[in-house]
C-alpha cells in the first residue's frame, strides 16, 4: 500500500487535473445530491467549509441553504486547533490561515459553534476517501481533532468520484466519515469494488488457513496473551472510539439494552483481555485423536480433530464479540473474518487494530484476522455468498440479522442467539427462590440473549406469587404484560401492568419488559414454552423431582435449567473459556459454542499396502 504522503501527492494531482468545465458540472451534481439527503430538510444547522484550490466548491450549496433558512458554520484555524463560527453571508469571510476564506472575527461578532441536542452534519473536504469512509486530508489533523472533541457531529465526506480509492492507510486517531457525497452514484461500479476487495481479503484468509491450522500450541497461546495485553495497552484509544459509537447510538435512539451491549469501560476491556487469557489456558483441541480402530485386512482407521478453516462472523453492536470470536477461532486453528455493524464500527476497528499488533509481533499470517470495515447491506450480501473461500458463517445479533443470514447465505450457517427465554414457576416452587431467579434473569443485564423475557406461572400460586414478583421488579420499572388472569392477579390499577398481545408471547424484548402467562398444568406450561421459545434457554422453579425431570425431558431447547437463572447460558460459565455464540439449532453444535464447536474432523487411515478385494 502507498504511504499517506505518496497517496496524497498522487490524488492531489488527479483532483487538480479535472477541467474547469467538468468541475463546475460535478459541483452542481454534488449540490443536488446534498439537497436530496434525508437529513437536509430537517437540518437547522450545517457545518460547511470554504473551498481552496481544486476542492469541491460548496458556494452554490451554501447560498441555497441560506435561502432555506439554514444556519451555516465555517471553520477558522487557531494554531493547532480549529473552531466553527456562524456565518450568514460570504462577506463575513476573509482570507486566513493557509489562504482559506475564514470567518472574519475582527469585523463581525460571530457566534461559535456549541454542541447541539439534535444531530448536526458536518461536510468535510479531503484529498482522497475510501468506500468505507476513510479520509486522507492534508496531514495537519485539524478535522480529526475537532471531530474527536465533538463526537455528536455527523461527518460526511465531500469529494469528486476521482478522489475515491479502494483502500487508504489509516491511523487509530483518524475519524471516518459516516458516508460520502461524490458527484455521481454508480451502483454497479460500487458493487464491483466491493466484490473485488472482499475477494482479496477472503482469498488471503483462504490461502493462509493451512498455515494457521498448523501453528504450534505454544505459539497460539503466546499470541493470545499478547493480544490481551494489546487491548489493555490501547485502552485509551479503544474507549475513545467506543465513545463515538455510543454517542451515535444515543442520537439514533438506540434501545437501552443495545446501548448496554455496545458500551465499553475499563472493567469490560479487562474482561475481554481475561477472556483471551482464559482461552490460552484451555487445552488445544487440534490434533486430538477421537478414536483409533483396527479393521479387517489390517487397516487402522482413526478420527482426528482439525480446524474448520475460514470462519466468518457477522455481528451487531457487540464489540466484545470481536475479541471472543478471534480468540476462539484462532485457538481452534481457524482464520476469522469479522463484520460488525455500523453501530460499533469505530470500536471494532480499534479492537482489531490492537490485536493485529500482536499477530504482527508473532509473525502470524495476515489472513488470520480480518475486519470488513464496510457496513452497508451490499457488502453483507456479498459476504454471505463467498462460499469458495469461507467454510462457516456465524451470525451474532437480533432475530432480523440472524434470519437474514440463515435465509440468504450460500455458506453453511450456525443459527445463534435470539433468546425468548422463559422461567416457569411451578405450583410446588419455592416462591422466594423464584423471585430471586427471575429478578436476576431479567434485570442483571437486559440486553443479552440469555435474559428472561417471559414467565409462566401455575395458577395455584399465581395469586400469591405475582404481587411478590411485581414488588421485586418495581424498582427496575419492569413492565409486566399479562394475559387476563395475570392482569387480574397483578392488579389493573398498577402502572406497570398491561394486557399482553399475541406478539408478546414470542418477543425478545431486550428491555425492562416481561410477558406473563398463567397455566393450569405442567403440560400446558411446556406446550406454551415449546410454541413460543427460540430454543435458547428455559428454566423451571420447583421442589418436585418428577416435575423437574419431565420439564428437562420435554422442553425443546439448547439449555434447560432446574432452579437456576437462565443467565448462566454462557461459554465462560460452562467452562469453555469464552463462546463464539449460543447455537439454537441441532446440527453440528448446540448451546454455548466453545473451541470444540469450531473444529471438524478428518479420518486418518494407516495401511501396509492393502487393496480392496
Amino acid at each position: 500500500m502507498e504511504t499517506k504522503a505518496q497517496l496524497r501527492k498522487r490524488m492531489k494531482a488527479i483532483r487538480d487535473g479535472i477541467s474547469p468545465i467538468l468541475r463546475q458540472r460535478k459541483n452542481e451534481q454534488i449540490m443536488n445530491a446534498l439537497l436530496r439527503e434525508d437529513w437536509y430538510a430537517d437540518a437547522k444547522i450545517i457545518c460547511v467549509y470554504a473551498a481552496i484550490a481544486s476542492e469541491v466548491d460548496l458556494c452554490n450549496f451554501c447560498q441555497r441553504a441560506w435561502n432555506d433558512s439554514k444556519k451555516l458554520y465555517f471553520p477558522k484555524v487557531f494554531g493547532e486547533e480549529m473552531e466553527f463560527y456562524e456565518v450568514d453571508d460570504f462577506t463575513c469571510l476573509k482570507e486566513g490561515c493557509f489562504h482559506v476564506m475564514e470567518p472574519d472575527l475582527e469585523n463581525y461578532d460571530l457566534k461559535k459553534y456549541e454542541d447541539q441536542t439534535e444531530p448536526v452534519h458536518i461536510l468535510v473536504p479531503g484529498i482522497a476517501f475510501s468506500e468505507v469512509g476513510c479520509r486522507l486530508g492534508y496531514g495537519k489533523g485539524y478535522y480529526d481533532r475537532y471531530l474527536s472533541m465533538h463526537p455528536s457531529l455527523i461527518p460526511i465526506g465531500i469529494c469528486y468520484s476521482e478522489q475515491r480509492e479502494p483502500e487508504i492507510p489509516t491511523d487509530i486517531y483518524d475519524i471516518r466519515m459516516t458516508k460520502l457525497i461524490p458527484d455521481e452514484q454508480k451502483r454497479w461500479l460500487y458493487n464491483r469494488r466491493i466484490i473485488m476487495n472482499l475477494e482479496v481479503l477472503f482469498k488471503t484468509a483462504h490461502d493462509d488457513r493451512i498455515k494457521v491450522g498448523m501453528l504450534d500450541t505454544d505459539v497460539k497461546n503466546e499470541t493470545l496473551r499478547r493480544a490481551a495485553d494489546k487491548i489493555l495497552s490501547h485502552e485509551e484509544e479503544i474507549l475513545a472510539a467506543n465513545a463515538v459509537d455510543v454517542t451515535n447510538g444515543k442520537e439514533r435512539n438506540m434501545p437501552a439494552g443495545l446501548l448496554d451491549r455496545l458500551t465499553l469501560n475499563h472493567d469490560r476491556l479487562e474482561g475481554m483481555a481475561d477472556g483471551l487469557r482464559q482461552i490460552a489456558k484451555l487445552d488445544d483441541p487440534i490434533g486430538e485423536v477421537l478414536y483409533m480402530k483396527k479393521r479387517p485386512y489390517g487397516l487402522i482407521i482413526g478420527k482426528r480433530r482439525v480446524p474448520i478453516g475460514v470462519i466468518g462472523i457477522i455481528f451487531e453492536a457487540r464489540p466484545n464479540v470481536t475479541s471472543d470470536a478471534f480468540g476462539l477461532c484462532f485457538k481452534a486453528g481457524n482464520c476469522a473474518i469479522l463484520k460488525g455493524g455500523s453501530d460499533a464500527i469505530h470500536s471494532n476497528i480499534a479492537i482489531v487494530s490492537a490485536m493485529q499488533e500482536a499477530l504482527d509481533e508473532m509473525n502470524i499470517p495476515k489472513g488470520t484476522l480480518s475486519l470488513i470495515e464496510a457496513t452497508d447491506h451490499e457488502t453483507t450480501n456479498e459476504f454471505m455468498k463467498m462460499k469458495q473461500y469461507v467454510d462457516l458463517l456465524i451470525p451474532r445479533g437480533g432475530s432480523g440479522l440472524i434470519q437474514t443470514v440463515v435465509n440468504n447465505a450460500t455458506i453453511p450457517v450456525i443459527e445463534t442467539g435470539t433468546g425468548n427465554c422463559h422461567v416457569y414457576v411451578d405450583e410446588y416452587a419455592d416462591l422466594e427462590m423464584a423471585v430471586d431467579i427471575i429478578r436476576n434473569a431479567k434485570t442483571q443485564r437486559i440486553g443479552v440473549c440469555n435474559a428472561c423475557e417471559s414467565i409462566v406461572v401455575h395458577r395455584a400460586v399465581a395469586k400469591e406469587f405475582l404481587p411478590k414478583l411485581y414488588a421485586a421488579l418495581k424498582e427496575y420499572d419492569v413492565q409486566m404484560r399479562g394475559d387476563d388472569a395475570a392482569v387480574e392477579y397483578l392488579g389493573t390499577e398498577k402502572p406497570l401492568v398491561t394486557k399482553a398481545t399475541e406478539e408478546d408471547w414470542g418477543k425478545e424484548y431486550l428491555d425492562y419488559i416481561l410477558s406473563v402467562k398463567i397455566v393450569d398444568s405442567l403440560e400446558e406450561a411446556i406446550a406454551h414454552i415449546n410454541k413460543y421459545n427460540t430454543s435458547h434457554s428455559e428454566a423451571i422453579v420447583t421442589r418436585d423431582y418428577d416435575i423437574a425431570q419431565k420439564f428437562l425431558e420435554e422442553v425443546d431447547s439448547a439449555c434447560v435449567y432446574v432452579n437456576a437463572s437462565t443467565r448462566f447460558s454462557d461459554g465462560n460459565e460452562f467452562g469453555f473459556g469464552a463462546e463464539i455464540g449460543i447455537s439454537t439449532q441441532k446440527l453440528h453444535a448446540r448451546g454455548p459454542m466453545g473451541l470444540e464447536a469450531l473444529t471438524s474432523y478428518k479420518y486418518i487411515i494407516y495401511g501396509n499396502g492393502q487393496i480392496r478385494p
